[in-house]
């Protein structure tokens, strides 16, 4: 057990987290921007997306912008939108954390053809994202040489949600009273990630959840949607199995059908997002199958060793702290099934497409 290289990135989060904090630089590269942003684009695949979605609301309350977040194709031919929108108050960022992928490349390319601002968030300086953009946010994640990632998807949740505080700052809808409280909670959150993994390691063992895992469903809601799109995508990739995500409220349209008993269930319990719902849905499930957990983020203490309680942090709806439990049940289940996360498995396909930029 524990032999993936995913360990080790998992384990570097913490700092590299805190690091993140102590940053200076996204502020001033906010204040540098000088159209005044009232909607923004995200572009971005995969793990990208999915903390672009996971933060999109976070950003849209907090700086009083739109946001609006697609993946590359979509962008490039289902977007007639951005050509309504007025190109000096409209910023499209792109995430990619090699600055190789074609697709978003592809995207920007479109985006600046039309006249709009692109700023790109990447870790590898100097990569086809970086040079392509005019305005540069470097990851600071360091390499990651692994099909799923981990430390790359949690460092770019929290450089979007320091974006956001500098865009409303910078705009004067939030002061520096409310940054610093969102802040404070963020190291909070940041500081208890140790513990955290300390914890969910011994419960898994403890609980061997995922033996034998045949499919895997996440289902979250509000900020926790994006993590369950992430949470899918990790144990599908590190899993090679099926698997679906979906909101707790559309969950009985159609996709409860779905539940057997030999269905595994993760579901996303935050104060105040769809709590009473993702509850009632723990105990609805309980009795379909012996495989449905709740990672629960709310005041509530709940007697089920299926239960996994964090701290509630109300301002970010606990998404680093869940995040790091997801990540850390995609690396274990792996393990105890005996596969290795980072298999070989249809690996030629990305060189075949060549959805790499070198």
């Amino acid at each position: 057990m524990k032999k993936s290289i995913m360990w080790h990135y998992i384990n570097e989060e913490t700092t590299l987290l805190k690091n993140i904090l102590l940053r200076e630089d996204i502020q001033k590269i906010i204040d540098n921007i000088e159209q005044e942003v009232e909607t923004i684009y995200f572009v971005s695949h995969g793990s990208s997306n999915n903390a672009a979605i996971a933060v999109s609301d976070f950003l849209s309350r907090y700086a009083n912008v739109r946001v609006y977040c697609y993946t590359p194709a979509n962008f490039l031919y289902n977007c007639t939108t951005i050509s309504y929108e007025e190109r000096s108050k409209t910023l499209l960022i792109a995430i990619s954390q090699t600055g190789t992928s074609r697709g978003t490349i592809e995207a920007v390319k479109k985006a600046k053809y039309l006249g709009f601002s692109v700023l790109g968030i990447t870790a590898i300086k100097d990569s086809p994202l970086d040079k392509l953009s005019d305005i540069q946010l470097p990851l600071n994640c360091g390499v990651e040489n692994s099909n799923a990632k981990t430390k790359g998807y949690s460092c770019t949740l929290m450089i979007l949600m320091l974006l956001s505080i500098a865009i409303g700052l910078k705009k004067g809808c939030m002061d520096k009273q409310q940054s610093n409280k969102i802040f404070d909670e963020l190291k909070n959150c940041v500081d208890e990630l140790a513990d955290i993994t300390k914890t969910i390691i011994k419960w898994c063992e403890t609980t061997k959840f995922g033996e034998n895992i045949k499919n895997g469903f996440v289902i979250g809601c509000g900020m926790n949607y994006g993590t369950a799109l992430e949470g899918q995508l990790k144990l599908m990739e590190t899993m090679c199995i099926p698997t679906m995500f979906n909101d707790i409220e559309e969950f009985s349209h159609g996709m409860h059908r779905a539940i057997n008993k030999n269905s595994t269930v993760i579901l996303l319990n935050s104060e105040h997002i769809c709590k009473e719902l993702t509850e009632k849905t723990f105990e609805y499930l309980k009795n379909k199958t012996d495989k449905v957990i709740m990672i629960n983020a709310s005041e509530d203490k709940i007697d089920n060793p299926m239960v996994i309680t964090i701290k509630n942090h109300p301002l970010t709806q606990s998404v680093l702290g869940i995040t790091t439990i997801i990540q850390i049940l995609s690396t274990f289940i792996p393990e105890l099934n005996e596969c290795d996360p980072n298999l070989d498995s249809n690996n030629d396909y990305t060189d075949y497409m060549k959805t790499r930029i070198q």
